[in-house]
């Protein structure tokens, strides 16, 4: 049986959930029987002495701290024992309970049978085996499983921050999974960063963070955004640190909280123009540091730096082609600012960066084009821009402005409207389902083409990602 406490419902029992105190419910006092408040008969050996103590204060605290500290010290021998190899000698049974004291049944005082009142298990018993756990009690129930040894409730409370992960929240929870120690949400957090670094780094999240985060983010070299935009969230993460620890938000003591992390930042690798209109007039940097900068970028002999000079790596990005073949003339493509769309589905998660497209068959060309992409009818991203083919069998790349989070065993819609040069190059041969590295790709028809794509043959001959 589960430990009656009737007092505890709500939020502050789901907080609680990790308190699993396996024990028999007092037995009901026999009539007219007076009784004393004493522990239930049975615990677990391996609750906390002071959990225990807290939890049997009501009735019999004294005797219930005395038992719990045994408990507490019976662990503690049996651990030692084990450590030197020995077995641990079983742990003594807790002293029988005295009899609850009884509460007369009129008027003014409460049944014994208290629970009676409460109709439902869940109202009388502090927890139950479904878990309902809410975006702002999650990291605090995680904190409780944690504490107390929950491993199902620290999955589930790990699963659902997976679920609710996106490039906003991604460096806060970054920080959480390093203090919990949970290395799989620590992984999906850094493909979130990695993949879409500039919104992760723009958020208010980012600024959340603390010195110890902030520093292994700036070293990161996966980030797949401008140097510019690292330098920009530090920078604002400074002027938050600043406000917290009570501090006037002055170009001075935005460099004293930042300490040695603006030097983890690769401000020569900004193009000369991003430092002259960002960094340089940041009042942050010393007037020594801002001069031999723009050395570096000028001069034939440049001075030594303090700051890292090689560019981010970032992510490579993986090209899912769909079609084994391409073709013109046999049957030409014409683009008259018709739809070419399909439905694609991935079986794990990845992150969606353009599409791959076919150009004019007819010789040198250029074209606009808007595309989207979109999950249900809604437009997830979209971006208009222009393109030049050369006339070649290749296809052209088409980017969307900030990658987007694609989440697996859902049917999303890729979709490309170009204006320009009618004939065209096209796919043939069309494949159902595409292999591509650790990710499997599948297509269907789109209700959204009107200018002939399918899977068998047209256009949007690639998906572009990071996985």
């Amino acid at each position: 049986m589960l430990l009656p406490l009737a007092c505890l419902h709500g939020r502050v029992a789901q907080c609680l959930t990790a308190l699993l105190v396996l024990a028999e419910p007092p037995p009901r006092p026999r009539r007219g029987a007076r009784a004393h408040g004493a522990p239930p008969p049975r615990a677990e050996a391996a609750l906390p002495a002071k959990m225990a103590a807290e939890l049997y204060a009501p009735a019999g605290a004294a005797a219930a701290a005395a038992t719990a500290t045994d408990i507490a010290n019976s662990n503690a021998a049996a651990a030692a024992a084990g450590r030197k190899g020995r077995p641990s000698a079983p742990l003594p049974a807790l002293p029988p309970p005295a009899p609850a004291p009884p509460a007369l049944d009129n008027n003014n005082l409460e049944s014994p049978n208290w629970q009676s009142f409460h109709p439902t298990l869940r109202e009388r018993y502090m927890y139950s085996d479904e878990i309902d756990l809410e975006a702002d009690t999650v990291l605090a129930t995680l904190y409780a499983a944690k504490k107390y040894i929950v491993p199902a409730l620290a999955k589930a409370c790990v699963n659902f921050l997976e679920t609710s992960l996106e490039a906003k929240n991604a460096c806060v929870l970054l920080s959480q999974s390093r203090l919990f120690e949970e290395p799989e949400l620590t992984q999906r957090c850094w493909e979130v960063i990695d993949a879409q670094a500039e919104m992760a780094l723009r958020s208010e999240g980012f600024c959340e963070i603390d010195w110890q985060t902030l520093e292994i983010i700036v070293t990161r070299e996966a980030l797949n955004t401008k140097e510019a935009v690292v330098f920009e969230a530090v920078l604002s993460w400074a002027e938050a640190e600043c406000k917290r620890q009570g501090l006037p938000v002055t170009p001075r003591n935005k460099r004293h909280v930042l300490g040695p992390a603006l030097y983890l930042v690769r401000i020569p690798t900004m193009t000369l123009e991003e430092f002259a209109n960002g960094a340089a007039q940041s009042d942050i940097l010393t007037l020594e540091e801002t001069h031999n900068i723009f050395l570096w970028y000028t001069a034939a002999n440049k001075p030594l730096l303090e700051f890292p000079l090689t560019k981010r790596k970032g992510l490579a990005p993986q090209t899912c082609h769909r079609f084994q073949s391409s073709a013109y003339r046999s049957n030409q493509w014409r683009y008259r600012g018709r739809c070419d769309s399909i439905q694609f589905a991935v079986d794990r998660r990845v992150f969606i960066a353009g599409l791959g497209l076919y150009g004019s068959s007819s010789g040198r060309a250029e074209y606009s084009v808007k595309i989207e992409l979109k999950r249900l009818g809604v437009v997830l991203a979209q971006n208009l821009t222009t393109f030049v083919s050369d006339g070649s069998s290749s296809t052209f790349s088409v980017w969307f402005e900030h990658p987007v989070q694609v989440e697996q065993d859902t049917f999303y819609t890729a979709s490309a409207v170009l204006d320009g040069s009618e004939l065209s190059y096209f796919g043939q041969e069309g494949m159902t389902e595409v292999q591509c590295g650790k990710v499997t790709f599948q297509f269907q028809c789109s209700s959204d083409s009107t200018n002939g794509t399918g899977v068998q043959g047209g256009q949007i001959p690639e998906l572009i990602f990071y996985a």
